[in-house]
């Protein structure tokens, strides 16, 4: 069945966002060049179909996050060690495996470099929008880290928490060009070194 001329340039337009600000930065692409690599017709085709840039952008982080975010409650559920110190890094590791897995993968690497131009733009509050997007297993592994640190303060461990999602996309990136350059380590033990030192930030005495 051929899709329909709106879906698809619905979709062209996602995939033009992702790539062009993967590549080149957020603050150097323009609407005009999403639609000219887009292949659209309409040059108001991203007004059309989003009503703003900004509203593509969100939703170019949110159609590949709700499939990250699925991924790691599941991995979240499994992780059954009773050791707080082992239990934090297993805890870590379900929460980044997901995004650095993704590197694997060409339209993986794109994405997460996109998340790393979209997370440090100041126009947008990714804690919103992940909350937006399906956040339950934030909150669940908040609970989880809260039991495993009882001597952090519960508000310097979600400011750190919001300190390692940006550490953990940097984690990605730079794990997603070594894949490019054939010098990258096997995957579970990238997972296993960036965990290990997100838990040790996480569990720095205050």
């Amino acid at each position: 069945m051929d899709i329909p001329p709106r879906q698809d340039t619905r979709a062209e337009l996602l995939r033009s966002a992702e790539r062009l600000i993967a590549e080149k930065g957020l603050g150097s692409v323009s609407v005009k060049m999403i639609t000219t690599d887009a292949g659209a017709r309409n040059p108001s085709a991203v007004h059309y179909h989003f009503g703003s840039i900004e509203s593509l952008i969100k939703e170019v982080f949110a159609k590949r996050y709700r499939a990250i975010e699925e991924e790691r409650g599941r991995r979240l559920d499994k992780v059954d060690e009773r050791d707080p110190q082992r239990r934090l890094v297993a805890l870590v590791e379900a929460a980044i495996g997901p995004f650095i897995e993704s590197c694997l993968e060409e339209s993986g690497r794109m994405y997460v470099r996109f998340c790393l131009q979209f997370a440090t733009d100041p126009r947008f509050d990714y804690s919103q929008l992940t909350a937006e997007a399906g956040a339950q297993s934030f909150l669940r592994l908040r609970e989880d880290l809260l039991a495993c640190l009882p001597h952090v303060p519960i508000d310097t461990l979600a400011s750190r928490m919001r300190h390692c999602f940006m550490i953990s996309l940097v984690q990605a990136v730079d794990y997603a060009a070594k894949v490019e350059a054939g010098c990258a380590p096997a995957v579970d033990a990238a997972v296993s070194e960036a965990a290990a030192c997100l838990a040790a930030y996480l569990s720095t005495p205050v």
